[in-house]
């Protein structure tokens, strides 16, 4: 205790500034405050069960941590306050230049910085956590492994349909064409109950020129003759599509058009996966796009499967399956799988067709499994013969799905036979595995090992800082009296504005949002010239309401110019072009809040000086 009345005592006789703000004081528990958060970060994930959700990027204010974080910043806050209030000199103004009441700002702005932003110190801990418990080499080797075992993990039959096989090359160069309504019956097709499978070779013409709408057009003459398209692929500024040509007898390849693990080609998952779901879901899924990158990275799961199955060695596929299980074991993922019986599961059934599905949860007690994701679920009803009929089959969205009556054509044996549906729950197992969980885990790590949190929220706490700091340094200056007359004038003032804007609208028809930002313009004009100008002739009280408002309202004031011309540039261009656009607002992107708050601090610095002029002024 001697010892820090020293240091306050050399702190009050050298830099009495820094003495009143205690700014020493305040940043030395403010560090001990960002040790304890940094060390909550990195003990918070430890459990791996807490990374098996859709996201944790939000767990520091789902899980209350914010509220934590908000108590500790208010009672520093306040505690800081009191002590620096209570010095009688400096709360009069102690004799100080420009620079020094500047100074005063910046530290006030450093304290408040420090005691709010323990955001940060968590989730620094908690990288440091995830790039220590999960090595961004050993995360890629077990992704590896994963997505090898992946194929035995029969969790969805539409994986192991026949249309999904890559390998040999014949089916990775091929389009296997589904629509029943589409398959010539002449040529060679197979069969699966009401599905149907037929092989085309394909022929590819790019196209680089777009419509009005900035679609690509397709290549003549197919487009004048409507040749069917197999698929697209988008490089760079072009589109190549690809035709059916001739179809193609794969029946040497094809041991069984039952589901097997031959067919078996995805991946479980890809690293950098964000752009994974723009390349597949939404570019393959919903605009028939066929990006090559993935499907030669599934092509080459399907082969490594397909080899694996040609050996017939129980023995290296259960190595395999052991690995995927320690590995589930380390990242704790929920399973009663023996990798035993897996194995067998596996090698047993003939033509290494699944006979063995895996749940995707575990059922409570009584429950039955629910399970979704299988096409076509009208098959369940027998068709007992074809009839001359144009009634069509809708699904729950009024699209036309195939005809029964079509698929007993294609298929004679069909009634016979187990619909996709029934297959599935025959060969339903009491095994489960929680893959969603181990997909949820991945994604987290990967996610929060390379999420930029610091860049993009910084910015948010720079301005909270500031904008406290402002208010303080406006107590610090005019008084308790001035700040509030200035917080209740900038109600009625916006207030004022609101009304108006609304009348002036309903009587002129003006453009309301050209209207209120010139009002505004005028009358931040006029608030930021009175203190300069005419400041004597005003009076103190009055002053000091303009003085506070222009301090914190400056970088708002800016913000207003930089809207105006923003709204300016969208209109002209509007006028002279339909393409979208790039204001000013747009090439600074987020540049522009760090340019405005530089700027706020530059205006602090020169505004000491009428701040100087103000307080001269006689009560």
């Amino acid at each position: 205790m001697k010892k820090l009345n020293q240091i306050n005592q050399q702190l009050l006789e050298k830099y009495p500034t820094v003495w009143n703000t205690k700014i020493v004081w305040m940043l030395l528990a403010g560090i001990i405050v960002h040790i304890i958060f940094f060390i909550i970060g990195y003990l918070s994930h430890m459990e791996p069960r807490t990374l098996q959700k859709y996201s944790v990027k939000n767990d520091y204010y789902e899980n209350g941590i914010i509220f934590i974080h908000l108590i500790i910043s208010i009672l520093m806050i306040v505690g800081w306050l009191i002590m620096m209030f209570k010095n009688n000199a400096f709360k009069n103004f102690y004799p100080s230049s420009n620079r020094k009441l500047f100074s005063q700002f910046v530290q006030y702005f450093i304290i408040i910085f420090c005691c709010t932003t323990f955001y940060f110190s968590y989730m620094f801990g908690f990288k440091t956590f995830l790039n220590q418990k999960y090595p961004a080499a050993e995360t890629t080797e077990n992704i590896e492994i994963i997505n090898r075992a992946y194929p035995f993990l029969s969790q969805n039959l539409e994986l192991y349909t026949l249309e999904k096989r890559l390998y040999p090359q014949p089916f990775f160069d091929l389009y296997c064409e589904t629509d029943i309504q589409k398959i010539d019956k002449t040529k060679k097709y197979f069969v699966y109950y009401n599905r149907a499978y037929q092989f085309y070779s394909v022929y590819s013409k790019t196209s680089g020129k777009t419509d009005n709408e900035g679609n690509y057009i397709i290549p003549e003459p197919e487009n004048s003759n409507k040749t069917p398209i197999a698929y697209t692929a988008v490089i760079d500024t072009s589109k190549v599509y690809y035709f059916k040509k001739d179809v193609v007898d794969l029946s040497s390849y094809i041991k069984t058009t039952n589901p097997s693990y031959y067919n078996f080609a995805d991946i479980f998952y890809i690293q950098n996966n964000d752009d994974y779901y723009n390349r597949i879901v939404y570019k393959s899924e919903y605009t028939n796009n066929r990006d090559e990158a993935i499907q030669k990275q599934k092509a080459e799961i399907n082969k490594h499967t397909a080899e694996l199955l040609n050996k017939n060695n129980p023995v290296e596929i259960e190595k395999l399956l052991t690995d995927f299980l320690k590995i589930s074991g380390q990242y704790k993922i929920e399973n009663n799988l023996d990798v035993k019986a897996w194995t067998q599961m596996v090698v047993n059934a003939p033509n290494f067709e699944v006979k063995g599905f895996i749940k995707t949860y575990k059922p409570e007690r009584g429950e039955e499994y629910r399970f979704s994701g299988i096409q076509n679920d009208y098959a369940e009803t027998v068709v007992e013969a074809p009839v001359e009929t144009t009634t069509q089959i809708l699904d729950n969205d009024g699209n036309i799905i195939n005809e029964p009556t079509l698929a007993l054509e294609l298929n004679p044996e069909l009634n016979n036979q187990l619909s996709p549906q029934k297959y599935f729950k025959q060969n339903i197992t009491e095994y489960y595995y929680y893959s969603e969980n181990l997909k949820d885990l991945l994604t987290n790590v990967e996610n929060m090992r390379s999420y930029d949190f610091f860049s993009q929220d910084v910015h948010v706490y720079l301005w909270i800082s500031f904008f406290l700091s402002t208010i303080v340094f406006c107590f610090r200056i005019t008084g308790l009296k001035s700040l509030l007359f200035s917080i209740i004038s900038s109600g009625i003032l916006s207030l004022t504005v609101t009304l108006i804007t609304v009348l002036c609208s309903v009587l002129f028809m003006a453009k309301e949002e050209y209207f209120v930002a010139y009002l505004g313009l005028l009358i931040g004009l006029i608030i930021l010239m009175i203190p300069i100008f005419r400041m004597r002739k005003t009076g103190k009280m009055i002053s000091s309401i303009f003085v506070n408002i222009s301090m914190t309202g400056f970088t708002l004031f800016v913000f207003l110019i930089v809207g105006i011309i923003t709204m300016h540039q969208r209109d002209i261009c509007r006028e002279v072009k339909y393409e979208p656009c790039t204001t000013i607002m747009d090439d600074l992107g987020l540049g522009l809040s760090y340019i405005i708050l530089l700027l706020g601090f530059i205006f602090m610095y020169f505004y000491t000086w009428i701040l100087q002029k103000w307080k001269a002024m006689p009560e």
